[in-house]
């Protein structure tokens, strides 16, 4: 078929670019950085089975998780391309229709007996590429680097982390999505390219920190209760249980949660990391991983509109270049 033409050429073309060769090379500078300080916990934790809290500030998303050497370097390596693969996705899409039609080629590729359908979704096709192989070279290191250290890996642990893989690569194709967009319905590509890192930016680093401030100035401050009263168990002194809870903190937190979700709705990074969660999600009472099913049922609804946010820009991208004037 001839979108996937188109495809193979738009992935070699992307993955020998020095924009995404740079990007690709940083994300795994700081991927070495990260499993490299985390070194002695995943020694640590080899043939160890638990769960354990987790939480990921900039999703606005927390959980409980099986707690592998693996599900850890995993996670950590994700959370990187929370950030990196929003702007590795989006940069790539910025510029791959205006470019060609500021640059004439698009009036070479249309002389040929193709569809403009065919042209947008084999763009995108080579890129959704390009972008699955980052989301692989990344799980293949993490592998690698446990596999150096003499851990151990369990055949569960491999198959939640290439289901976590399916969520990181939908992730990065919603800002590729945005990209494409953004390369339609702007005729220059540097001001695309600059928007798109701009919302990316904005997205995953900035946003969340408003959601802070907005949640403070909706919800309040946190009430004023008296002390709780713990029950502290001998054989595990890390855990207090607390005996009463206040009934105006417990008011405020279920507040504060559900106004969390509503201002993280329309962002990708909280449904992404609630993704990541599903995954690898723990039960406290076998202290194993959940049934598969169960734990992908948490995150159906993240899915959902994970899946909303990456078609609606990609349908709004493809109605303009179906309709737009190439000249």
């Amino acid at each position: 078929m001839k979108e996937f033409n188109i495809a193979f050429k738009e992935f070699s073309s992307s993955i020998r670019s020095k924009r995404f060769i740079s990007l690709l090379a940083f994300y795994l500078f700081i991927m070495l950085f990260f499993n490299y300080a985390i070194k002695d916990e995943l020694v640590n934790r080899a043939g160890q089975i638990g769960v354990s809290y987790t939480s990921f500030p900039l999703s606005g998303v927390e959980g409980i998780i099986m707690a592998t050497p693996l599900s850890i370097s995993i996670t950590g390596n994700l959370m990187i391309l929370l950030i990196f693969g929003a702007i590795i996705g989006i940069v790539l899409g910025a510029d791959t229709i205006n470019k060609e039609i500021e640059e004439g080629t698009v009036k070479v590729l249309m002389s040929h007996p193709i569809y403009r359908d065919q042209v947008i979704n084999g763009k995108f096709i080579g890129n959704s590429m390009a972008l699955f192989s980052i989301v692989m070279i990344g799980h293949v290191f993490s592998i690698a680097y446990l596999l150096l250290l003499g851990i151990p890996l369990d055949i569960t642990s491999i198959l939640r982390a290439l289901i976590a893989a399916i969520f990181t690569l939908m992730y990065m194709m919603t800002f590729l999505s945005i990209g494409i967009m953004l390369s339609t319905l702007l005729k220059k590509p540097e001001t695309a390219m600059l928007l798109a890192i701009a919302l990316a930016i904005f997205l995953t680093l900035i946003y969340p920190f408003i959601v802070d401030i907005a949640l403070d100035k909706i919800v309040g401050e946190e009430p004023y209760c008296p002390s709780p009263i713990y029950m502290v168990e001998k054989e595990r002194h890390i855990h207090e249980n607390p005996l009463n809870l206040c009934p105006a903190i417990a008011e405020w937190m279920d507040k504060r949660k559900l106004w969390k979700n509503r201002l993280f709705l329309l962002n990708p990074t909280h449904h992404y990391g609630q993704l990541i969660i599903s995954a690898f999600a723990g039960d406290e009472a076998t202290q194993d991983y959940l049934p598969l099913g169960e734990s992908l049922s948490i995150g159906f609804n993240n899915f959902a509109m994970l899946l909303v946010e990456h078609l609606l820009p990609f349908t709004v991208a493809y109605v303009r270049f179906m309709t737009s004037d190439l000249r």
